[in-house]
């Protein structure tokens, strides 16, 4: 009946093979832990946009400013077409004095000393709240061409929609998540091509110890064990460095936030996201590249 091999005797082949080739393995560990490091800065990157632009979609709003010689008859049809608009959830109307008044709280206090309150802006404003579920791309450029529909009312002098930069937001998320996927997909090809030609090498390097444990009866799981776990042990050493240099520098980013521009920063760059896809990315990616390296060059 055959038996695996001990775990102890797989650790001790994979520590050989390391101690092989020290300058390779080296290699491979900063690449892993270079490419893990910015792919996880990416991710969160995307991650707090998609945040920012949920919270800005939360304060989508529409202003509708109505013309003076509006009419009564007038105001209540403009108010009924905006109403009908499935993503709006309510419309205020404010009346000249209201919009007025508003205006003076935004204003600042030195300013308003000596003004007439003529001289104060002020209109009928329809305040337009817009659903937050529909701050997707597609939805914010579905608003605003109904909002050009809007502008178009006889009634209605002017419209104002702070999606623009919403728009613009989502514009650029979408080129860095395109830049990202492809960086992170050159990055992590790198590393594995790395781990691959360590494993490679050690492979040829002990050609003749893997033929004489084939002619003894040594299983093939019995042989490629320790390479696989040899990268394994590359990819949680990736996993490791990458730790300490996030660490580093989010120790430098704080000091010089809190020391310089005096804020208080309640960030972090290894949240425990970051920390888990540090650990279980790391050994994946080494397990993985191992893998290909023994499946094309070992044939037991």
């Amino acid at each position: 009946m055959r038996h695996g091999p001990r775990p102890e005797y797989v650790v001790r082949q994979a520590a050989q093979l390391v101690r092989g080739s020290p300058w390779l393995t080296g290699v491979s560990a900063l690449t892993i832990a270079l490419a893990l490091t910015l792919v996880g800065l990416f991710a969160m990157i995307l991650f707090n946009a998609g945040k920012m632009m949920h919270e800005l979609g939360q304060s989508l709003t529409l202003s509708v400013y109505v013309q003076d010689a509006t009419t009564p008859a007038e105001l209540a049809a403009l108010d009924k077409q905006v109403r009908a608009h499935e993503g709006v959830k309510s419309v205020t109307m404010l009346t000249r004095e209201m919009d007025r008044e508003r205006n003076r709280k935004l204003l600042d206090p030195e300013l308003l000393k000596g003004l007439d309150e003529a001289a104060l802006p002020g209109q009928p404003v329809l305040e337009v709240e817009i659903d937050a579920d529909l701050a997707s791309r597609g939805d914010v450029q579905e608003l605003v061409e109904w909002t050009r529909s809007v502008k178009g009312v006889q009634s209605v002098e002017d419209v104002e929609f702070g999606a623009e930069k919403l728009r613009l937001l989502f514009a650029i998320v979408e080129i860095a998540r395109t830049v990202g996927l492809v960086l992170s997909i050159v990055l992590l090809s790198s590393a594995m091509f790395f781990v691959f030609s360590t494993i490679r090498l050690a492979v040829f390097s002990r050609r003749d110890e893997i033929e004489i444990l084939s002619l003894v009866g040594a299983t093939p799981g019995f042989i490629r064990l320790p390479f696989l776990v040899e990268g394994a042990l590359q990819g949680l050493a990736g996993a490791l460095v990458a730790m300490l240099l996030l660490g580093l520098l989010h120790l430098e980013l704080r000091s010089l936030v809190r020391d310089v521009y005096m804020l208080n920063a309640t960030w972090s760059l290894l949240p425990p996201g970051m920390i888990l896809w540090l650990i279980l990315g790391g050994p994946a990616v080494g397990l993985a590249a191992s893998a290909m390296s023994v499946g094309r060059y070992l044939k037991v």
